[in-house]
């Protein structure tokens, strides 16, 4: 009941959301890019076209009336613009490119950024271009032959997890707003979004210190300082492998100036706390060590990351965060 009583309120957005699943099982999922063709394109008259319409009717009704030559004229000149206007509107978006889809991951509270590229393949400019999504619009734009523009479209986000992208909107309303065309575009993609980190607090306790093994694998080495034992979570780089090929110890170079703090960032350590405020404090912890340079691995229930550095290695991280099962209480 209450389902229906929201579409009942919102009508507009429910025949918008039931034409969306009509043409995605019309088209299926796009590849990245993809060619709007004339056969995936769609348009119908505005508000504005609607009542162009209803004025000629009236124009001519009366230029009927009183048999008036001039008033044919004019009437049959301005439908003839108006069909001018639906040819040139639906052909403002035949051809056109889209490409490089991705969504930015954000904190649970923070913007999404949806983000694409749109590229006029044709010798014609395109005007009027508006993007959208989830009835979140970016701005208007024109492209001239053989340009490319990149677009941003912000998605609010509320909780953490995966956030689905229903559909993104591609229309235009040129020339004279008389018409509005549209296509719908389903890339395969979904944003991730990070629970929202605690306030900042006490940073959890060292675990060792480690000499040149975690490092940034985006960061230069700094001077050869020796051999050690291999440890989970070394970088794969800085492995001996010519000791290694040679039936040695599997080794793992050191770098002088490359000391490195190392945490483990543990569930268990969180057990007097509910699951969404142990995930808000691992986020901080996560946020603060990546900060700081420092080296961590990540413990929690059915997923564990050894201690290594990076953005790759935070991205993980807290991408296992969003992920989490929601309504789940553990324990130790």
């Amino acid at each position: 009941m209450p389902s229906l009583r929201r579409k009942l309120d919102r009508p507009a957005l429910w025949i918008q959301g039931l034409a969306r699943s009509w043409a995605k099982k019309r088209q299926g999922i796009d590849p990245d890019p993809v060619i709007l063709h004339r056969r995936r394109t769609y348009i119908l008259p505005t508000g504005l076209g609607i009542g162009f319409g209803l004025v000629l009717f009236a124009m001519m009704l009366a230029s009927m009336n009183y048999n008036s030559s001039m008033g044919f004229g004019l009437t049959f000149l301005l439908a003839g613009l108006g069909l001018v206007a639906m040819h040139w509107c639906h052909q403002n978006l035949a051809g056109l490119s889209v490409r490089g889809f991705r969504v930015k991951p954000a904190f649970a509270g923070q913007p999404l950024q949806l983000e694409l590229y749109a590229e006029n393949i044709s010798s014609g400019a395109r005007y009027e271009l508006a993007f959208s999504c989830d009835n979140h619009a970016a701005e208007a734009f024109d492209l001239r032959a053989g340009e490319s523009a990149a677009v941003s479209i912000e998605l609010p986000t509320h909780r953490r997890g995966r956030r689905p992208i229903p559909g993104i909107r591609l229309s235009t309303r040129f020339p004279f707003s008389l018409f509005t065309c549209w296509t719908w575009l389903h890339p395969e993609i979904d944003g991730i979004v990070y629970p929202a980190p605690a306030d900042r607090g006490e940073p959890p306790p060292p675990d060792s210190t480690d000499v040149g093994g975690a490092q940034d694998d985006s960061r230069g080495d700094d001077d050869f300082a020796g051999l050690r034992a291999f440890r989970p979570g070394d970088s794969p780089r800085h492995i001996a492998w010519k000791t290694a090929a040679r039936g040695g110890e599997l080794l793992t170079k050191q770098f002088a100036g490359t000391d490195v703090t190392t945490h483990w960032l543990e569930w268990s350590s969180l057990d007097s706390q509910n699951t969404e405020a142990r995930l808000a404090r691992l986020c901080r912890w996560v946020i603060d060590a990546h900060a700081e340079g420092h080296a961590f691995g990540l413990r929690i229930p059915g997923t564990e990351f050894t201690p290594a550095i990076g953005r790759r290695h935070r991205h993980q991280c807290l991408t296992a965060l969003a992920d989490f099962p929601e309504d789940v209480e553990l324990h130790g």
